[in-house]
């Protein structure tokens, strides 16, 4: 048995193990192995093999969502185009439609075309995504925050429980995760390179996020100018060219769509007609704080095409919560912390609770010390920080859920990531200030 002079002198050791390999890990190949390939592995397994136990058929918890997303993506395969069940028509309603974000039914329309009706294949599709989104959050926070906080983000999103559990679900979670990781990622590189070809990929990253939640839109919008501006001026370039071509390749990527909007109502809709149900039925006078009534009473719509649906309720709700702005900011602090609760109410999904409590919830102080520091990091931080606020913002005013929250998890993630490695760092100058590996020779940071 060893005695404690030689415990704690083995215990030093190894954190001027953990000191030098931090230091010197920057220039060290086998932590890009483990970010680019290794952790991406495990995360690929993790989630087949998740999958694996689950029945072959489409799972419905508590929302019917992925009724509609399998519905519309069978439309499309059958001729009847993007059509589907819509919230501004009667139930069981089958009509063409733009309220619902289209990105994934067109996903799943692909996987249907190529591997026939089955969900296990969108599952396990939906896995080698998850496990591309762990190498992007890997990358995200090593260029961020250096190579200990990437590869702990990594690490943690592999077995993420709450990233698991939507692997299984017929849910836009996993495409939009992909999709946001990717448009920042893309961003980062245009900033330090100045190339024109990952103006064009965050462009197009940035597009098909929009298409896979309308709230990616603004963002990317902001994010082009912003990465444009504080990019490398490569050949004399103005900085004018690398915006048209982030502007145009988001453009591009949403023309389909909006020209598809504007073939079948006659005006041109860049995301969704989302928004006017919302802002009606969550603030409606009936409805509660916790946004639990099932249905409130609409006004006559006889005769308008879905968009004068959409803009006769935008205008309602508007009105509602004008009418009423002390009732409008208690609905929006309870739809605040909705967003942020650690379980869900419904009685019904106590697996579900237990998913959030063993992610969101063993993390979340660690989340909440990781934003305050990166705040205080410099602008390299602003739009992922950016990202979160207007993410949550809109969810507070509008409507909110644990499900919502997962747009932004990964990013709180990399903060829990950046709180606990420097609080690894702290523990180590503290107690092995002089210890080091004669093994590991440091290097800097690139």
């Amino acid at each position: 048995m060893q005695s404690p002079s030689a415990a704690a002198l083995g215990f030093l050791r190894a954190l001027g193990t953990i000191r030098a390999l931090l230091a010197a890990s920057e220039a060290t190949p086998v932590v890009a192995r483990l970010g680019w390939i290794v952790l991406p592995a495990i995360a690929l397994v993790i989630r087949l093999a998740y999958v694996a136990t689950l029945p072959p058929t489409n799972v419905v918890t508590f929302e019917a969502d992925p009724i509609t997303y399998d519905q519309i993506a069978l439309n499309i395969l059958s001729g009847k185009g993007f059509s589907g069940a819509s919230f501004y028509y009667p139930p069981g309603s089958d009509v063409p439609t733009s309220f619902w974000d289209p990105l994934y039914p067109y996903f799943l329309a692909a996987v249907y075309w190529a591997f026939g009706h089955s969900i296990p294949a969108v599952r396990v599709v939906q896995a080698f995504i998850g496990a591309t989104s762990v190498a992007m959050a890997w990358h995200v926070g090593r260029r961020l925050a250096g190579p200990a906080a990437g590869l702990l983000t990594g690490a943690i999103l592999a077995g993420y429980p709450f990233l698991l559990y939507y692997t299984g679900q017929l849910l836009t979670e996993t495409l939009f995760i992909a999709l946001i990781l990717a448009t920042v990622a893309s961003g980062i590189e245009a900033m330090r390179t100045g190339r024109l070809t990952w103006f064009l990929g965050l462009g197009v990253a940035g597009g098909l996020a929009a298409m896979g939640r309308a709230e990616a839109f603004a963002f990317t919008l902001a994010y082009v100018p912003w990465c444009a501006w504080f990019a490398p001026r490569r050949a004399g370039r103005a900085w004018a060219i690398t915006l048209a071509v982030g502007w145009l390749a988001v453009g591009a990527t949403l023309a389909p769509w909006t020209i598809r909007n504007t073939v079948q109502f006659g005006r041109p809709i860049v995301t969704t007609t989302k928004l006017g149900y919302n802002l009606y039925k969550y603030y409606h006078p009936q409805m509660t704080s916790d946004q639990t009534v099932r249905v409130v009473p609409f006004p006559d719509m006889e005769g308008l095409d879905e968009p004068a649906r959409a803009s006769l309720l935008e205008r309602l709700g508007i009105a509602f919560m004008l009418e009423d702005p002390s009732r409008t900011a208690r609905y929006m602090v309870a739809k605040f912390l909705m967003l942020f609760k650690l379980v869900p109410s419904n009685d019904a999904t106590r697996g579900y609770a237990l998913v959030s409590l063993l992610s969101f919830g063993v993390l979340l102080p660690f989340m909440v010390a990781g934003a305050a520091m990166v705040l205080m990091r410099g602008r390299s931080w602003w739009p992922v920080a950016g990202y979160v606020a207007f993410s949550v913002a809109s969810k507070t005013a509008v409507f909110a859920g644990i499900r919502l929250r997962m747009q932004v998890e990964p990013f709180l993630v990399l903060f829990a990531a950046v709180a606990i490695t420097s609080l690894m760092q702290g523990t180590i100058d503290r107690f092995a200030p002089r210890v080091a590996h004669p093994d590991v020779v440091p290097g800097g940071r690139g």
